[in-house]
């Protein structure tokens, strides 16, 4: 479709575009509408594709003609839009009537990708502490894997404490009479189901010890007769049972698959920790680099990516929470929260048009390679085929997403590995202990 364009800026990020329709391109488009009506149209008194133009004009010209301007604009937009670097739907600000004696002019507002002058962002001086590992984070990390070679084993050296399982002789009375008698029944010290309240007479008891006292059963009693009675409760501890983690030696070592028994059991998680701790370090890194490049720019950032980035970050959160075990139909964000994620995303917004910038000065790309190592990376994280996440990748028509989030990592790695970074050390062992304890719960 021929066009003239007029472009107005109204600021670095916003544009106003003025087209002018050519008026016999106006009238060649009426005149097609109105034949393609007579073709279709049947009209009581008139033969099918002889209704006169006339009549149609009268009874449905405002329609056709309102229905052919919408097309116009949105079909003229849809040629000029590639020349710009659009992040918003355009806002059409008014149009004038179709009139094939005069030329058809509409105007419409658009959001732009702001086009930034990069200064400094080669070797910018970022500072961060550099994460230590110490031995108490090799123990936590040692125990967890013990944890997993845990057994249900009997208790015979100490009374019963908050997570053992008892054996139990029960009895219950209620005003004097016996409304249940079990010689047998597993009590759950964690919780338990069936007897609940018991637990607390339970704990510091022995074996072949026997205490009464009086129980609230409560409504949630898993034994019928018991809900939600408060009766007068006699127990013995016939014996108990707790998971017990087995001691570290060289055998078990190698049986968890660390060849050269205990020391290099721990040579190997301090190594992975070391791994984590550098990583997290990095990371670090990186939140400082963003932050000092997006300072060191002053620009508007378009509201349509502010948009894109706050509806990506409300999803995340979603996804977390979700996860985290709540209802998601339930999920709703407080006006604190939308403000904090509305800041976040106008950051995370300047920071992608920086980057772009970047890879674009400094000629980056993403390859194939660079997009099938992200996806088995996606795979790993959650468990699946990287097949199965490629095909959803592709169902959705996410993969451009992902290949712009993984040209942003590739130019932040670019802009670290040309940073001059101060790496300061910790106080003490104290100060990072806490950090270190993260690290490994998180390997966990």
């Amino acid at each position: 479709m021929q066009y003239d364009l007029h472009v107005e800026d109204v600021s670095s990020i916003r544009r106003r575009l003025t087209f002018t329709v050519a008026p016999e391109l106006v009238g060649k488009e009426l005149d097609q509408a109105f034949n393609d009506m007579k073709n279709r149209m049947k009209l009581p008194g008139f033969r099918p594709g002889k209704v006169p133009r006339s009549v149609l004009e009268a009874r449905f010209g405002r329609s056709v003609r309102g229905e052919l301007a919408q097309k116009l604009v949105e079909r003229t937009w849809r040629q000029a839009a590639p020349s710009f670097a659009v992040t918003s739907q355009p806002e059409l600000v008014e149009q004038t009537e179709l009139d094939p004696t005069q030329a058809f002019r509409f105007t419409i507002n658009v959001e732009v990708r702001p086009s930034v002058e990069l200064k400094g962002y080669k070797g910018l001086s970022v500072g961060y502490t550099a994460p230590v590992v110490i031995e108490a984070d090799v123990d936590r990390l040692v125990n967890q894997r013990l944890q997993g070679k845990a057994r249900l084993a009997d208790i015979t050296d100490r009374p019963v404490q908050v997570g053992d399982k008892v054996n139990t002789a029960l009895t219950v009375e209620v005003n004097g009479a016996v409304v249940h008698d079990h010689p047998g029944t597993l009590i759950n010290t964690s919780g338990e189901r069936y007897y609940p309240g018991v637990e607390a007479l339970l704990v510091g008891m022995g074996v072949g010890d026997s205490k009464s006292g009086e129980v609230a059963f409560g409504d949630k009693a898993g034994v019928n007769e018991l809900v939600g009675v408060t009766g007068m409760v006699t127990v013995s501890v016939k014996n108990i049972q707790a998971m017990v983690v087995p001691s570290l030696d060289d055998a078990l070592a190698t049986e968890l698959g660390y060849e050269g028994g205990v020391d290099a059991m721990r040579a190997a998680l301090r190594m992975q920790l070391e791994g984590q701790a550098h990583e997290a370090g990095r990371m670090q890194a990186r939140v400082a680099l963003l932050q000092k490049l997006v300072d060191g720019h002053d620009f508007e950032v378009p509201d349509g990516l502010v948009e894109e980035q706050l509806n990506a970050l409300v999803e995340e959160l979603r996804v977390r929470r979700a996860w985290g075990g709540t209802d998601p139909r339930s999920i709703r964000f407080s006006d604190a929260e939308m403000a904090d994620l509305r800041s976040r995303a106008r950051f995370a917004a300047k920071g992608a048009v920086l980057l772009s910038e970047v890879s674009k000065a400094e000629s980056l790309g993403v390859t194939d390679a660079d997009i099938d190592a992200k996806i088995r990376e996606i795979a790993d994280a959650r468990g699946q085929a990287p097949e199965a996440i490629k095909g959803y990748l592709v169902r959705e028509n996410a993969i451009p997403m992902l290949k712009d989030r993984i040209l942003e990592e590739k130019t932040l790695e670019w802009l670290l590995e040309n940073a001059d970074l101060q790496v300061a050390a910790p106080v003490d062992d104290a100060a990072q202990a806490a950090p270190a304890e993260e690290v490994a719960s998180t390997e966990g």
